[in-house]
């Protein structure tokens, strides 16, 4: 027997050799890597673009736009993204490709004032509808991805673990990013802010490419025979209404994002420009916000784990009504300290339990249509709430319009409760 075989047999007994990681291991390393560097992206731009933009003298008209030109063009560009993904045998390169772009989108931001000296803040709107392109079919490739490379055993577990590193990425970035922007003037400031997250944001994109798709699941692709395209569409919404548990699903998640987005658009708004929060103050409350919703996965899971998604969905419908009545209700700034811990608590429950949900119910062997099909009615609401929103702000007043948010959250929160199927959607997702 030559030696090196030997030595080799000799090592894979000892005791402390560490066993070699399996694929789903090392696929699931490289996901969690990639959320990191990611996550310092994701943490800056949600908080901070539209602030920017307030700083840059936006109405509040314009804000609304900010956030309801994204998500119309979601609802449009979604299923042809979806179709695109599937008909890639490798999704992995598409992956790359658009991830690229999406973060180019947000440099483009950054130099942007470099450019541009008027009409700054139409530049910011326009840039950032852009954005949603390559980020709508990146978002639908990697939750489709996220299913194949994990077991649904492992898969609640896998989604816990993104949740918790991007709220804790996001808690770190959030409190230096707001004291960094009060230390230089502006709008070099958040220039620099939105660069080097950028750049940050490049190495998650390593990482992507070493992740490693099953044969099996490539194989599970093949092309699918040319037909025409009304015949193609007719066969799929008779597929689609078929899957009763999607519908009913997707049907109570639609009526409860009205309530959800309406006041999307009116937090920065009403931190800024009501109870005049400095960038430092804007960073801290996103901290603690993120930092209760990285606290409160952990106790959500174990709840799930005894109680089942659709209860803590319900549960968590219900108070995330809360939040923006009592953000309404705040005189001033230390109160939205507490009404940010509210938030966190139960937007990490809501989290959890609609993402494990709509994994359950959308066919693994179309789940990037059904993702898509999902997506698109929340954009809907997603494009004309916050448009609602600013609109109910200039007719009566910023508090008023969080109420009646609330209000409309409560209604949502009453479908939850009689739509959402239970059954197996309970019990075939715990998270740990």
């Amino acid at each position: 027997m030559p030696l090196r075989t030997a030595l080799a047999r000799l090592a894979s007994r000892l005791p402390w050799r560490r066993p070699q990681p399996t694929i789903e291991e090392q696929n699931l390393w490289n996901l969690y890597v990639d959320t990191v560097w990611f996550g310092v992206l994701k943490g800056i731009a949600t908080t901070f673009v539209s602030v920017f933009a307030i700083r840059l003298g936006a109405s509040n008209r314009e804000i609304g736009w900010l956030a309801a030109l994204p998500a119309l063009i979601n609802v449009f560009w979604l299923i042809p993204s979806a179709r695109l993904i599937e008909r890639q045998r490798r999704r992995l390169p598409i992956i790359l490709w658009t991830g690229f772009l999406q973060r180019l989108g947000y440099l483009l931001i950054a130099l942007m004032p470099l450019f541009i000296c008027t009409h700054r803040v139409k530049a910011v709107i326009i840039l950032n509808a852009l954005i949603t392109l390559p980020t709508a079919i990146i978002n639908v490739a990697i939750t489709s991805l996220m299913a194949d490379l994990t077991s649904i055993e492992k898969r609640a577990r896998m989604v816990s673990t993104r949740n918790v590193l991007l709220s804790s990425v996001g808690l770190i970035v959030l409190l230096v990013g707001g004291k960094f922007l009060d230390l230089i003037p502006f709008p070099l400031n958040y220039q620099l802010l939105l660069g080097l997250s950028t750049g940050v944001s490049m190495l998650s994109l390593y990482y992507l490419k070493r992740i490693q798709v099953p044969d099996a699941v490539i194989a599970r692709r093949q092309a699918r025979p040319k037909e025409l395209l009304t015949l193609r569409f007719r066969r799929f919404v008779r597929t689609m209404t078929g899957q009763r548990d999607f519908m009913r699903f997707a049907g109570a998640i639609f009526v409860f994002h009205w309530g959800l987005y309406l006041p999307r658009a009116l937090y920065s708004i009403y931190r800024v420009r009501d109870l005049h929060a400095s960038d430092a103050w804007v960073g801290f409350l996103a901290t603690v916000f993120s930092a209760t919703t990285i606290l409160s996965y952990l106790w959500w899971g174990k709840v799930t784990e005894k109680r089942g998604n659709r209860l803590v969905l319900i549960v968590s419908g219900l108070g995330l009504a809360l939040y923006p009545m009592l953000m309404g209700l705040s005189p001033c700034l230390e109160p939205l300290i507490v009404v940010s811990v509210i938030g966190g608590v139960f937007s990490a429950g809501y989290n959890l339990s609609s993402f494990n949900f709509m994994l359950e119910v959308c066919p693994p062997e179309r789940r990037p249509s059904y993702v898509a099909i999902y997506t698109s009615l929340v954009n809907v609401t997603a494009c004309l709430a916050p448009l609602l929103g600013t609109f109910l702000t200039d007719l009566s007043s910023v508090r008023m319009a969080l109420l009646i948010a609330g209000g409309v959250r409560l209604i949502g929160a009453g479908f939850l409760y009689g739509l959402l199927p239970s059954g197996k959607s309970e019990t075939r997702f715990l998270v740990d």
